[in-house]
């Protein structure tokens, strides 16, 4: 019941009734009173935000440690009623006797408290201002003491909750100063999302609250975390080493220069034990194993320079750019004609690729030698394919017929009769060597006459040097790899008038946007490659003998080989060499070569439910193999513990993470070329002649064939995760019933193969972005 005060309400009775006991005239109206004080004006607040955004106001450390900040959202109006935010606070020693500048954690708080944070005072003050009071006095923290010549740095999380009906993501904002707000005079900012961003999307990590470098330096401090392989330097090279896409002595990878990357170079600038042995496992600093023992890090500079750093974790590639600019083998013409020239071509009537290469030195001055004859090559092949948007490198006399070779000048590898024959010169004259390889055969099965189409022809080249790098020489059988240098790659078209100088078909990926995650070297004139090597997934064969081709299908299996796949039918082999790769992979990767890798190694075969869709996701086709490899859908691929398992590091539906432009619309597969299959490949593997050896991948016939488009979405949508019981991923039979209904066809013959696929009817380019999240 409602209290009332007594004498109040008597009160009130006595003066109603004198009121309305009053009669009479009431005089006149008094005089208006003054305008009262003008009230405040209201603000216009955020009803909903997408983001939020946070500038700090003010900030002091000490005792008691407060920040005022302001919240906003992306049309820059205040955010109130904000309830969830989380606040770090560490401290950045300078580093003393070689050690490296080293943070420590003083206090991490948040929003409501729980049980791993406590909450400090948080005031909304209703205008897009909050302040926080830290519940921790950090001067406490005896692992750091703050004066005012000292960095701190001040973590603020938002996000989690609801602005309006938007639920808003979690976001990090830093901010570095000194204790009084000043600020920061040194930093220690060695990597930040910017470097994370050329291999991963969106950074988050923790259930997604944090979301910036800058926050997990800040907290994984040797005072917070009980193993010091979790303090953030040890943790992010522990993580990456045997991952990483790119060299793993390629430490510009991560740590490379940007605006906010102020200490990038701080990787050869303070080497410290704790950090090299995250990588050189094998030594013990303080035992004295595989190097002298040390008290500390004093020493560490002495005999480990910037310059020596650098030159021997980057000579693996990066290095290599001051050797390979020595020697440019460089294409002044090629085109197709129509009939040879050359006198030991003649008794071969058809089509023939004349080539005119230039030996240049460092400063783009002929040699004036010719190539075949000069003894410093340890190997010069110019892969040569003809066919415009679908190259056709067939292998096999079935398959495209002739219309891929590779013109071998020198070489470590056999000549093999039809796919790579002994050079034909057909003229020298100043330094340029003109030579003529074929037939190159003009019909094609699905396009016709391919006569007015165009080609490409790209290098693999070695050449040998001295010890120091300095001076090209004869390759002696012994130092040729140690000593020597790859030449540049380099991609070339050309038609039947000769180079084309604009090219011809659009550009799908860059070697730029490639190495954003696998690395890249750039020459002094801006020539970028790629530093993923070939080798990384074409295998060096042991026996030599056999190593008869590029490809490791190319080799004939040993009998230690065919007995290892006895007895592991998905058999893992791997072997890893060196060498360059880019868009010059379609000189050899596309639709006309058939797999034979996953059958040979038994990652499928015949009999196999799956069989030809196992076939298709393991293509070599490059639209096809690029995107089954990355998603981890190859038949040599998503078993537990396979050597050739990827982990692919970004959002695989993010096309425009490695295409260029809109170059992943589907209307750029209609109407392209099948992809053959050998689906009797290895009925016929033994060699009648040479039961103990195996064919090689060369002599792969064509005899079915996979609607393109399906192909390429397979090779991302094509499996499911394994299941209890499962070797590795499952094809989706929901998605192939799916294709097959929209008219792809899988394993069906040259004369039941239509080219009736209607994906890009409903998958447009709309379409595509809506469902990959691109808009």
């Amino acid at each position: 019941m409602k209290k009332i005060n007594l004498k109040v309400a008597i009160l009130a009775t006595f003066i109603g009734l004198a009121l309305g006991g009053c009669s009479g005239d009431d005089g006149q109206d008094g005089k208006d009173g003054a305008p009262g004080t003008p009230g405040t004006p209201g603000i216009p607040v955020a009803t909903d935000a997408d983001s939020l955004t946070v500038a700090v106001d003010k900030i002091a450390v000490g005792t008691q440690s407060d920040v005022t900040f302001m919240v906003t959202n992306e049309k820059d109006l205040p955010v109130v009623g904000l309830d969830k935010f989380g606040f770090i606070l560490s401290g950045l020693d300078k580093g003393t006797d070689g050690d490296a500048n080293t943070w420590t954690l003083l206090s991490s708080e948040a929003c409501p408290a729980s049980k791993y944070s406590a909450c400090g005072s948080l005031v909304d003050n209703q205008d897009g201002t909050y302040t926080y009071r830290f519940e921790k006095d950090v001067t406490t923290e005896s692992a750091f003491t703050i004066n005012d010549e000292k960095t701190l740095r001040l973590v603020l999380r938002t996000g989690g909750e609801s602005v309006g009906s938007t639920e808003v993501s979690y976001a990090n904002t830093h901010v570095d100063f000194r204790a009084q707000g000043e600020e920061a005079i040194y930093s220690k900012n060695v990597v930040n999302n910017q470097n994370c961003a050329g291999c991963h999307d969106d950074f988050t990590i923790h259930g997604g609250k944090y979301t910036e470098i800058e926050t997990c330096v800040a907290c994984h401090t040797d005072n917070k975390v009980s193993d010091i392989s979790k303090v953030f330097p040890m943790l992010a090279h522990e993580v990456h080493i045997g991952v990483i896409p790119a060299p793993v002595g390629g430490c510009d990878n991560c740590h490379s220069q940007n605006e906010q990357a102020t200490d990038f170079a701080n990787w050869k600038m303070t080497p410290t034990a704790e950090t090299c042995v995250t990588c050189h496992t094998s030594v013990n600093f303080k035992e004295g194993i595989n190097h002298w023992p040390y008290a500390d890090n004093t020493q560490c500079a002495n005999c480990h320079t910037p310059d020596i750093i650098e030159k021997v974790h980057l000579s693996t590639y990066q290095g290599q750019n001051e050797r390979r600019a020595n020697l440019h083998l460089t294409v002044t013409d090629a085109k197709m004609v129509s009939a040879p020239e050359a006198e030991a071509n003649k008794a071969k009537p058809g089509s023939y690729v004349q080539l005119t290469v230039d030996i240049l030195d460092k400063d783009g001055v002929s040699r004036n030698e010719q190539l075949d004859k000069v003894k410093y090559l340890y190997y010069a092949e110019f892969y040569i394919n003809w066919g415009g948007q679908d190259m056709g490198m067939g292998r096999g006399e079935d398959v495209a017929a002739g219309r891929g070779k590779i013109l071998r000048v020198h070489t470590n590898k056999g000549p093999y009769p039809g796919y790579s024959d002994t050079p034909i010169v057909l003229n020298y004259e100043n330094g340029k060597t003109t030579y003529e390889i074929g037939p190159f055969d003009m019909e094609d099965d699905f396009e016709g006459n391919l006569n007015d189409n165009y080609g490409i022809v790209t290098p693999r080249i070695w050449f040998c040097m001295d010890a120091n790098g300095e001076k090209i020489m004869d390759c002696d059988g012994q130092t040729d790899w140690s000593n020597g240098a790859a030449g540049y790659n380099w991609l070339e078209f050309f038609d039947n008038e000769g180079l084309i100088a604009e090219r011809p078909r659009r550009e799908i990926v860059t070697n730029e946007l490639c190495g954003d995650c696998h690395g890249t070297t750039t020459s002094e004139d801006g020539f970028v490659q790629m530093t993923l090597n070939c080798r990384n997934c074409h295998s060096k064969a042991g026996d030599g003998e056999y190593h008869g081709t590029t490809c490791v299908s190319g080799n004939v299996d040993s009998e230690e080989q065919i007995l290892l796949k006895n007895i592991l039918p998905r058999a893992e082999r791997d072997w890893t060499t060196a060498s360059n790769a880019a868009e010059e992979c379609m000189a050899c990767h596309n639709a006309n070569v058939p797999p034979t890798q996953v059958l040979r190694n038994a990652h499928t075969k015949q009999g196999d439910k799956d069989f030809v869709e196992q076939l298709t996701m393991s293509h070599p086709d490059q639209k096809v193999w690029i995107h089954s490899m990355h998603a981890n859908n190859r038949a040599n691929q998503g078993g537990e513990g396979w050597r050739r398992n990827v982990e692919y590091s970004a959002d695989l539906a993010n096309c425009a993470k490695c295409h260029k432009g809109d170059s992943f619309d589907a209307k750029y597969l209609v109407g392209r070329k099948p992809l053959a299959l050998d689906l009797d490949y290895m009925d016929t593997y033994t060699d009648p002649n040479n039961p103990i050896n195996g064919r090689y991948a060369v002599d792969a016939k064509a005899d079915a064939y996979v609607s393109p488009t399906a192909a390429v979405c397979l090779s991302c949508h094509g499996k499911r995760a394994a299941e209890t019981g499962e070797d590795r991923r499952q094809v989706r039979t929901d998605v192939i019933a799916h294709m097959k209904q929209n008219g792809a066809q899988f394993g069906v013959t040259l004369n039941e193969y239509t080219g009736e696929e209607s994906c890009s009817v409903c998958h447009d380019l709309s379409n595509l972005k809506e469902s990959h999240k691109l808009n």
